[in-house]
């Protein structure tokens, strides 16, 4: 190994130290555990901190002693290590110490009262939070939580949707409780495991929930006014929180897929496959343990972003790998496996695979992020990305945007809207001038409220009949009422099934 080599490994795994340090020997050694606790790691001895520059060490021989000592009278259990030396040049003697990752976890710094583990945050070592502490010590005992038993038995739950779904997808009906063991939702002693609570009817685990919202134009918040769409699900199986959110993206989507027969269309805002890759990993992976967190889905005008907490079990950053090439290390493995069962995901780990193949046509591409605290993952809506290979050209010729013309997704307007356009609110005053002023037989109150309905949603947005039914304050049924009147005197049209928007006048 050479300089060269050095220089290239990022900094989530790997430290550079200018000595060893026998008088701070935990300046490193924190290092040794949280490398230990995470995916492994180098520490490089004789090279500068800033700029990795190789400086060398006085007696390299009695630094790989001094190193080998520290680690067996302060790193407990016993780490996998080697120390291989790295010669700078014809005088310059650095060494390398690569740590292995597990299989004992927790790994921890002890020295007189002290007993630390450590986590790789970054390219900082720190103490493990209580919740990374627990998982180390499921890891090391080849345990994950959704194995873990409750004090639920199996008469104070049902899987009826399970057992349906099972039969749907594989043509076989669950032999109950004979299957739940073997599928590891309970154990032979009649407890209902976490993953079987996760996996029942009433969704007992009070965590597992989805937030999902639909957002007015492209930030949280905006001045424009609240969310359009506002849902959240909870107490209920991960099969029907799956569902819900899969309808709240599609029901909010401006294109959504369209269900063929047993085909479904992928000329969308967001691809089906990517959307329900993205929704099964953010339940299957997330971080169970953190009680009062949710997994969140967000709908901008111009992306999707799904949020599951917990980053990544190895400690690793998803920003830092290659995407094509991410190891597939799961959180919860009962849950991975049913849902493999249900088709629902593939055993393979080729999932980011498919979701980067979803935009292979798009100038914009997926991000994915992670950190100690969540996982995000964002999905350019296709319906405004523009397609790679015009993009392409725009970068080759810049005179090409006067020929090409990108559709917006905005409405188009008529002269008489575009000559109110130095209005400071050109478009809500058309909307009272011509639309409202022909609706002389309505009462002034009727009147109020489609204004209202109409400066929340504008001709951009979708809403339904909740929504009618939270901002009227009437109930959902005299909210269909009122969306068919608005619709029999061409104010608002049926976009489809229970969604609708306000019709453009051109």
């Amino acid at each position: 190994m050479n300089y060269s080599d050095v220089q290239k490994i990022e900094s989530t795994t790997c430290e550079f130290k200018l000595s060893l340090e026998e008088e701070r020997p935990k300046s490193w050694l924190k290092s040794v555990s949280a490398f230990a606790n995470n995916a492994g790691g180098h520490i490089y001895f004789g090279y500068t901190n800033d700029s990795h520059e190789p400086k060398g060490l006085g007696d390299a021989q009695y630094t790989a002693s001094k190193i080998t000592e520290f680690i067996a009278s302060r790193i407990s259990p016993a780490p996998r290590f080697k120390l291989d030396t790295i010669v700078e040049g014809t005088d310059i003697i650095c060494i390398d110490l690569e740590i292995k990752n597990g299989p004992a976890y927790p790994y921890y710094y002890v020295h007189e009262k002290t007993r630390e583990a450590y986590m790789r945050h970054g390219d900082e070592s720190v103490l493990a939070s209580d919740i990374e502490l627990n998982n180390l010590i499921l890891k090391g005992q080849n345990i994950t939580f959704d194995a873990l038993p409750t004090h639920f038995k199996l008469s104070d739950v049902s899987f009826t949707l399970l057992n349906a779904t099972f039969k749907q997808e594989t043509g076989d009906a669950m032999s109950i409780p004979r299957d739940l063991v073997s599928m590891g939702l309970l154990n032979s002693d009649g407890q209902i495991t976490n993953a079987g609570l996760l996996l029942s009817d009433q969704g007992a685990l009070k965590q597992s929930k989805i937030t999902c919202t639909r957002w007015k134009g492209i930030l949280k918040g905006n001045l424009d006014g609240d969310a359009l769409d506002d849902q959240e699900y909870s107490d209920s199986c991960l099969i029907t929180l799956l569902n819900n959110a899969e309808a709240f993206i599609r029901n909010n989507s401006r294109k959504p897929w369209t269900i063929r027969g047993m085909r479904r269309e992928e000329h969308s805002d967001y691809p089906y496959r990517a959307v329900r890759e993205v929704l099964v990993n953010a339940l299957i992976h997330r971080d169970y343990q953190i009680v009062g967190t949710e997994v969140h889905v967000d709908i901008f005008d111009d992306r999707l972003e799904i949020t599951s907490p917990g980053g990544m079990l190895n400690g690793s950053r998803i920003q830092d790998l290659d995407l094509r090439h991410v190891p597939s290390i799961r959180r919860n493995e009962i849950i991975a496996d049913v849902f493999s069962r249900l088709h629902f995901m593939d055993r393979r780990g080729s999932g980011i695979g498919r979701i980067l193949n979803s935009y292979i046509e798009f100038s914009e591409q997926p991000i994915f992020e992670s950190n100690e605290y969540y996982f995000i993952v964002v999905l350019p809506n296709r319906g405004t990305s523009a397609p790679a290979q015009i993009q392409l050209a725009f970068e080759e010729n810049s005179t090409l945007d006067k020929k090409i013309q990108l559709s917006s997704g905005k409405i188009q307007l008529s002269e008489s809207k575009i000559q109110l356009s130095h209005e400071d609110d050109w478009e809500l005053k058309y909307f009272r001038d011509v639309i409202i002023n022909n609706l002389a037989d309505l009462s002034e109150k009727k009147l109020l409220n489609i204004e209202k309905l109409f400066s929340k949603y504008r001709y951009d947005y979708s809403f339904n009949r909740k929504n009618v039914s939270e901002l009227f304050g009437v109930t959902e049924n005299r909210a269909s009422g009122i969306i068919k009147e608005y619709i029999n005197k061409g104010i608002i049209v049926k976009h489809k099934n229970g969604i609708y928007y306000f019709k453009s006048h051109e």
